[in-house]
């Protein structure tokens, strides 16, 4: 089952995203059979604030799981973190 998150960074604390983004990324590489998709939400100013990451996992509560042990999560970085079951319905890659 996929699921959507939608994380909000707490404002200024862009200084908390750089400095953990490594560990951030590598915590991914490690659980790549259960991220499908990631990325950045920017501002106005083009910098991050927050993150859209769709991950594979048999129910909320192992999605909510995934988030939780994120470095970023971990750190303290997000404001709000809102998790949903999605559907994939248009220009989904074969096999996801």
């Amino acid at each position: 089952m996929l699921f959507a998150v939608h994380a909000k960074d707490k404002p200024g604390h862009l200084e908390t995203r750089l400095a953990t983004r490594p560990a951030h990324l590598a915590y991914w590489e490690q659980n790549d059979p259960e991220l499908v998709l990631a990325g950045p939400f920017l501002d106005d100013d083009g910098k991050p604030c927050g993150s859209l990451i769709v991950v594979r996992a048999d129910d909320l509560a192992g999605a909510r799981a995934l988030i939780d042990a994120d470095p970023y999560a971990i750190a303290g970085l997000f404001e709000s973190v809102t998790i949903q079951p999605w559907n994939w319905a248009l220009k989904r890659p074969e096999g996801v």
